[in-house]
């Protein structure tokens, strides 16, 4: 019990086992003191005096408090699974003694009986705990295991799975794709808390075979699978790739023959028609010229398909190749999918072994087509600044384009696909929610990671919805940067402790949430309770939005401040100027136009001082 209250954070199966073991130990003493109380008993009628001592404890311990990510001492948990065994060869032995004693002094009661359960039930868990611990050491030699692992690799056998996780899981590992499709669709509603962590174990208990055989036989399916090592994610979503970019000219060219086999066809019969005067005859061959311009149409639609995922691969290569430039690590791909919007997730640093770990979320009108731009080159240069405030610590930056991204022009006045209203971030949230429980479930447990997700704009609005579907557990902290709306009322009901804003006093974009409560309400408005960062004012009009896109520019403070809040120095982020006092002013200046709004209107002071542990609230 002390080894299971010790690692009370794990869950899975650990607390049903941890229940179960308690109510064992509890049944245990209850035997043991009324046993004791009927001896004692039975010493009186024979006139004698007896004191019954107790025999219930409690369980102490010095726990370590619990992270973001965390891990499993598995030699500890080699010394629970030894003790169960232990106890499952004494504890019968002491109920065969304790029967014996209670019968030489005419003693009735089922108290050598609990006993003896106590120690068959702990002998019937040895050989579960048992063999998954071997399988645990085999892939864990370093000692500590992940959450993941410790909830559903070793306490597997008494996880709830009211999903049929665990079906799909085996049905997948026999080559089942329809099965490891199913976990992907499962993954996408956002509702199983417990699939990453699922998943984790069982990729890593498969063993290298059956995982090659996999990303073989699904490599993107495998690749999309949160939970997985990012190294063995972008092998499969490179292998994909590679396949892609062989196949689809292919598909082109095959098209495009096709086309002109029909076009020849439509042109023939359209030549046919116009020398016959048979009414009948030559309606019957318009309704087949028809048909052929439909098909026609097609045709040109599906090449139109393959050519904008020709665009997408490049557009994903050329975000990739910012990897391994000016001193940053090569870039992994996490997912990639192509056709329509499209999306990928690109990391600048392996996140499983990263200590300050940066999820970047865009916002309105980003698509696959544009991801070698701006997205790609946010991540990569919130790398630059987060590694250089922080040398000594692992750095990853994550571009997250794993949503569809509401989009401007046309799509404006579409009910549901419109940037002024929620539906994308409601699609997105559970997206970006599992994404996190990847995160979380495949980090090395020998590391501790500071999480933080960075929405721009819309993507803001989503990374609230998706703090909300997960409180307590999506994150260390939030940064909204030219946010519209952060999918909530107030910080104090993302869930997450740390929250800050930043916003451009000329960025229209920020100003969304007063106008369009749909959204949330303005994160950059006092009364939503988050801390604010300072972003310049960078001198252009409003009305061209160049403000919206600036807090990534070179050297800006914006951009510093984003790489301070990353590394957790609140220490060290550029303050808000003083505003600036007119000579012929009263003792209350007014406020800087340079000011955020929200500052102006009685918000934190223009020269906040920063907490080490800020709040939400």
């Amino acid at each position: 019990m002390r080894y299971m209250a010790a690692n009370a954070w794990v869950g899975g199966g650990a607390p049903a086992f941890a229940q179960a073991l308690a109510a064992r130990r509890a049944s245990l003493q209850l035997a043991f003191q009324s046993a004791a109380e009927q001896i004692a008993r039975r010493i009186r009628q024979l006139g004698g005096q007896a004191r019954v001592p107790t025999f219930s404890t409690s369980v102490s311990v010095a726990a370590a408090q619990p992270s973001s990510f965390s891990g499993m001492d598995v030699t500890a948990m080699g010394r629970l699974v030894a003790d169960l065994q232990r106890a499952g060869q004494e504890l019968p032995q002491a109920g065969q003694r304790l029967a014996a004693e209670l019968s030489a002094l005419c003693i009735s009661s089922p108290s050598a009986r609990q006993v003896g359960d106590a120690g068959v039930w702990a002998e019937e868990q040895v050989g579960d705990l048992r063999q998954r611990l071997a399988v645990i050491q085999q892939t864990h030699d370093i000692g500590t295991a992940s959450q993941a692992t410790a909830a559903f690799g070793l306490f597997g056998g008494h996880a709830p799975d009211a999903n049929g996780v665990g079906k799909l899981t085996v049905a997948a590992a026999g080559g089942d794709v329809a099965a490891l499709k199913a976990l992907v669709d499962l993954q996408r509603t956002g509702r199983d808390t417990t699939l990453a962590g699922r998943l984790s174990v069982w990729w890593r208990q498969l063993g290298p075979l059956a995982q090659g055989q996999l990303m073989n036989a699904s490599p993107s399916l495998v690749g999309s699978l949160n939970g997985l090592p990012a190294v063995d994610r972008d092998r499969a979503n490179r292998a994909y790739l590679a396949a892609q970019k062989a196949a689809i000219p292919l598909e082109i060219q095959r098209l495009r023959a096709s086309s002109v086999g029909l076009g020849a066809e439509t042109k023939k019969l359209s030549d046919q028609m116009a020398g016959i005067r048979d009414p009948y005859q030559k309606y019957g061959l318009s309704q087949r010229l028809e048909r052929l311009r439909e098909s026609s149409a097609r045709l040109e639609e599906a090449i139109k398909e393959q050519e904008l995922k020709m665009r997408q691969l490049v557009a994903v290569e050329k975000g990739m190749a910012r990897g391994g430039q000016n001193g940053r690590p090569s870039a992994l791909l996490l997912q990639l999918e192509l056709g329509g919007l499209g999306k990928t997730i690109v990391s600048f640093g392996n996140p499983d072994e990263a200590d300050n770990v940066a999820v970047y979320v865009p916002g309105t009108g980003t698509n696959l087509e544009g991801f070698g731009g701006a997205d790609s080159e946010r991540a990569a240069v919130t790398w630059d600044q987060a590694n250089r405030f922080a040398l000594t610590k692992k750095v990853a930056s994550i571009a997250w384009l794993g949503y569809e991204a509401p989009q401007w022009g046309e799509k404006l006045l579409v009910y549901d696909e419109t940037p002024l209203l929620p539906f994308a971030a409601w699609k997105g949230g559970p997206l970006l929610a599992g994404f996190a429980d990847g995160l979380h479930a495949a980090h090395r447990p020998t590391r501790e990671a500071r999480l933080t997700i960075l929405g721009h704009s819309y993507g803001s609005t989503t990374v609230g919805d998706a703090a909300q579907l997960r409180p307590h557990s999506f994150a260390d902290q939030l940064i909204f940067a030219g946010s519209p709306g952060g999918s909530a009322r107030k910080a104090k009901e993302l869930g997450v402790g740390s929250v800050w804003v930043g916003e451009a006093p000329n960025d229209l974009v920020g100003d969304v949430g007063t106008l369009v409560p749909f959204l949330g309400a303005d994160p950059s408005e006092p009364r939503f309770g988050a801390r604010q960062f300072y972003v310049p004012d960078t001198g252009d009009f409003a009305g061209n939005f160049k403000a919206h896109s600036s807090y990534w520019d070179d050297e800006s403070d914006s951009l510093a401040n984003i790489g301070y809040l990353i590394d957790g120095k609140y220490g060290d982020l550029v303050p808000f100027p003083e505003p600036p006092v007119s000579p012929s002013s009263s003792s209350h200046p007014a406020p800087s136009p340079h000011l955020p709004a929200a500052m102006s209107a009685g918000g934190p002071s223009p020269t906040p001082h920063p907490s080490p542990t800020p709040t939400g609230e």
